[in-house]
């Protein structure tokens, strides 16, 4: 039997740390964890070892000297270039770089873009142009790099720098082999920013900087010409530059708690012209990623739909000032906005997303034309490919309302490890859709799943297998998995009440059922 380990120097340090919090002055370093605190414990007559346990949780999140702790531990590993969370990498010279799982792995071209997934892309984007167009509008795409791809040097030790054939630049470039004039990749602008000296990131944030962002603004402004927007660049000094202001992006620094330990330096600009601008919410939410249309009393000038990331903070007060009207939405809540496009009738619709979100933004995309299918195969002639989401004959099912005994089992899903609905198209058609879904396990899974679709109008809910193969996926995750996991169908929506709707896919596992996100924004529109 082991002998107890005695702690009272443990005990000790505790109880001095804890003091010590009460007598520093001033507010405690700021932190975001990403995560939520553990709530109050909340017995009910259980086990004791759930009490607890739930008690030490609690008190661990609330500890008094907590954030000191987390702060100036994360400041000193910070100074022989460690970092303390796995979301940040730290650079030279106390850079920090956002780490999204891969270690800067789109910057270095991985996982590389296959040329199916590329075909597949400019799909999407041939048939965004072409419904716009359609109605008279432009489509236009902007893609902001990433930190690490400007800043190479200061990135850690082990980066050798972004590959020149990673995704977001391949797609440019094939973009404009069949689609001219309709993506532009900003690095180059910015990285002209950034070797003239101006910062074009700042050290301890994700987002480019109000000089980056200004140049990715000139930039589009002479892509937009080029579509008929005939309006000139404004020049930089029609703009007030902010410094730091009262909440200064700083992300990677509150991410680590070092927020307030290390010196905060970031240039923005906001336009004095923006206090007259009347702003309208299209829903409950409030804030910046919430829908939201931007009246700028600006009289004879266009419409422009905005579906944007958080790199749209720094650039938006450079564009507002050039339509009478900005209808302003985020990418959370579908790439496409055809219900937005319907309503509000813009000029120019407008892509924003950085660059390594790319790959994704051309999901839920209206169907191309034959003509677009050439242009395409002629740049990929032997890409191997899924084709074209095409529409088959709608299902024989339909959509019913979801009663309480499959809501409490679909709710109780957990999300998949391995998902993606590709596309998702949906009118009085049918709604159209391709993807896949699996646990990323060798075991034999059910054939058995289900499409959701949620709105204000109800919760609905229909059969879908899962019934094709897709070794592309194992291919991608190398190893053997159990097939198939893929399906393209054409459900039948008879009946379905007009509205936007959110939706889910999910399917059946030996262990319960797991669910995969889908577009937050397909349009029913009446029959």
């Amino acid at each position: 039997m082991e002998k107890p380990v005695p702690r009272p120097g443990l005990i000790a340090t505790i109880l001095i740390l804890m003091a010590a919090a009460f007598l520093v002055r001033g507010a405690p370093p700021q932190l975001q964890e990403g995560r939520v605190l553990a709530g109050p414990p909340a017995w009910s007559g259980g086990k004791l070892d759930d009490l607890r346990r739930q008690t030490d949780a609690w008190v661990a999140d609330r500890f008094p000297a907590r954030p000191y702790l987390i702060g100036l531990l994360n400041f000193a590993r910070l100074q022989i270039g460690d970092s303390g969370s796995d979301r940040v990498l730290a650079g030279r010279e106390g850079w920090l770089f956002y780490n999204d799982g891969s270690k800067l792995g789109p910057a270095r071209g991985q996982p590389p873009l296959t040329d199916a997934d590329a075909a597949e892309w400019l799909r999407g984007l041939s048939g965004r142009i072409e419904a716009l167009e359609a109605g008279g509008a432009a489509y236009l795409v902007v893609a902001p790099p990433a930190k690490e791809t400007i800043y190479p040097q200061f990135g850690p030790a082990w980066y050798r720098g972004p590959n020149p054939q990673r995704t977001s630049l391949r797609l440019a470039a094939l973009a404009d082999r069949t689609a001219p004039g309709h993506v532009v990749h900003l690095h180059d602008p910015v990285m002209g920013v950034a070797a003239s000296g101006t910062e074009a990131f700042s050290r301890h944030d994700t987002h480019w900087t109000g000089d980056g962002a200004y140049a990715g603004y000139a930039a589009i402004m002479d892509r937009l010409r080029a579509l008929g927007v005939d309006q000139p660049t404004r020049p930089l000094r029609d703009f007030r530059p902010a410094v730091n202001g009262v909440n200064p992006p700083r992300d990677l620094a509150l991410m680590l708690g070092v927020a307030s330990f290390v010196p905060i330096h970031y240039r923005g600009y906001v336009d004095p012209a923006a206090a007259g601008y009347k702003t309208t919410w299209l829903s409950e939410q409030r804030g910046w990623t919430a829908p939201q249309v931007v009246d700028t009393g600006l009289a004879g000038k266009p419409t422009l739909l905005l579906t944007r990331d958080s790199f749209s903070n720094a650039l938006t007060p450079f564009l507002l000032g050039h339509f009478s009207r900005v209808v302003l939405t985020h990418i959370d809540d579908g790439f496409w906005r055809q219900d937005l496009i319907d309503r509000f009738h813009p000029d120019l619709v407008m892509l924003e997303v950085q660059e390594h979100g790319l790959g994704f933004s051309m999901r839920g995309a209206p169907s191309v034309s034959e003509a677009a299918e050439r242009r395409i195969e002629a740049v990929l002639p032997k890409a191997p490919t899924h084709g074209p989401l095409a529409r088959s004959a709608p299902s024989r099912g339909r959509f019913k309302a979801l009663g309480r005994t499959d809501r409490a089992g679909l709710d109780a899903s957990v999300a998949a490890p391995g998902c993606a609905v590709d596309q998702a198209l949906l009118d009085v058609r049918g709604l159209a859709m391709a993807g896949w879904i699996s646990d990323l396990s060798d075991r034999h899974a059910p054939l058995a799943g289900a499409v959701r679709l949620t709105s204000a109008a109800g919760d609905f809910v229909q059969p879908l297998e899962m019934d094709q193969d897709r070794p592309d996926v194992a291919a991608f995750f190398k190893r053997t998995l159990a097939q198939p996991l893929g399906f393209t169908r054409t459900l039948n929506v008879t009946g379905l009440p007009p509205g936007t709707y959110s939706l889910q896919v999910y399917r059946r596992t030996a262990t319960g059922w797991i669910g995969c996100r889908g577009p937050n924004a397909l349009f029913m529109p009446k029959g």
